[in-house]
This record gives structure tokens, sequence and C-alpha cells, in this order.
């Protein structure tokens, strides 16, 4: 469903039922204000050795999506940030599959032109923990590629954006343009629709 963020003025012409006119009758133009969807998300991320948090994730219309997480148990320092394809969390982390990457594209950095939808970048961590807002517009919560139902992934490394090894595609530590050599999954959790505020 497509959904308009500007006013439509909407003119009608009336036939008016039972009179021998065939005349019709032109109403006045009205403004007609025609708002953006609100759309709401969800994520919990559990994982290993007390990584856990929570990720909530705002998008009006077709306007970039504002994701908004707290994330606790991190040692300090960056870690890599994903959304990876499934939703699957059968085998832990690892049952999430590869980035979601819907334009068959090399790892990169969020703005990158040549980049994974599911690329978002580094968040960094403190003593305190991880707090953090990302917007991006390749991360739509409808639409063909939309999220809903997909995995968010913490990494135990800083990714390299693209920009690092990758001469041994495949690899451990040589997978720059496939992960940024993020290193191991740390916590995770499927992104589910919530009620609008």
């Amino acid at each position: 469903m497509q959904t308009l963020s500007r006013s439509a003025t909407l003119a009608s012409k009336t036939h008016l039922c039972g009179a021998k006119s065939t005349k019709t009758s032109a109403h006045r133009p009205r403004a007609v204000a025609v708002t953006a969807e609100q759309k709401q998300a969800v994520c919990v991320l559990t994982g290993t050795a007390g990584v856990s948090g929570v990720l909530k994730l705002s998008q009006s219309g077709d306007a970039p999506t504002k994701v908004v997480g707290s994330i606790t148990g991190l040692a300090p320092g960056k870690h890599g940030l994903h959304i990876h394809e499934f939703g699957d969390t059968t085998n832990g982390c690892m049952s999430t599959g590869p980035h979601f990457n819907p334009n068959k594209m090399d790892h990169g950095a969020p703005t990158d032109a040549t980049r994974h939808a599911g690329d978002l970048g580094n968040v960094e961590a403190t003593a305190g923990g991880c707090d953090f807002v990302i917007e991006d517009s390749q991360i739509p919560l409808s639409g063909a590629n939309s999220i809903i139902g997909r995995a968010f992934v913490i990494h135990e490394l800083e990714d390299d954006l693209g920009k690092g090894d990758s001469s041994e595609i495949g690899t451990q530590g040589k997978t720059s343009k496939t992960t940024g050599n993020a290193g191991a999954r740390l916590a995770c959790g499927v992104l589910a629709l919530a009620p609008s505020a």
C-alpha cells in the first residue's frame, strides 16, 4: 500500500438522482489531508555472555527508518551491527544466515552506494553499555524489501566497512566484502511489528 504525505484536492461532479436535467453539479473542491502511515517494530536481542538489548524501530511513510537501541554486556569498543537475512534463531545467531542483501552487492559502510541493505556499521559500547540512534533508508518496515521477520545481530568486533582484507573471501579474518570481519555473533533477535502509538 502506498501512502501519501501531502494534501490532495478532490473535485467531484455529481449526477443528481431523480433530476430531469442531465447537467452535472460541481462541488467546491476541498482539501483532504492524507497523512503518512506510522509503522513501528521491536527487536529483543539475547545472546552469549550476558549480551542483551532492545531495539525500537519506527518509520513514517517512505521516510528513513529510525532505530533506537540499547545494548548491555558488550566489551567497551566498536561492534558491528547488521540485519541478517533470516529470522531463524533455532541454532542461536548462527541460523540467521548472511547479511540481508536483496540487491546482491558487496559489504560496505551505511553511507556507501555499494553495501548490503543490512549493513548498519558500528555501535560503540562503554563500560555502561551502548545507546544509539540510527536512521537508514534501506531498511523499510513494509514493502518488498521489508526487514520485518529478519534478525538483528550484534558482533564481537568492529566492522571494517568492507575496507579490510578480502584476499581470500570465506577465510576467517579475510571476509571484508561479505561480513566486514566483524567476528562472532554475540546476540541476536527477530524484528516484529509493534503497535503504533
